[in-house]
């Protein structure tokens, strides 16, 4: 990625320089203002304990994990 060690602790801190943002969006594939998108744009599948359950947003995905917290799916 390129990117100074120190420049990444500040990075992960909150406090970065434009143009370490980009390198971090170009090591991801990704475009710097999908950095700052929202990200409840998420599908997919996952496994608790052997059953398969499908999720289809953010929303979805927190309530799933939620009722495995409660009820140790």
């Amino acid at each position: 990625m390129e990117v100074d060690p120190a420049a990444l602790n500040r990075a992960l801190s909150g406090n970065c320089r434009l143009d370490t943002m980009q390198k971090m969006a170009t090591a991801l594939g990704v475009s710097l203002k999908s950095l700052f998108e929202p990200m409840d744009n998420v599908e997919g599948f996952i496994r608790i304990g052997g059953k398969v359950y499908q999720f289809n947003s953010r929303d979805e995905l927190d309530i799933l994990l939620s009722n495995c917290e409660l009820n140790k799916m």
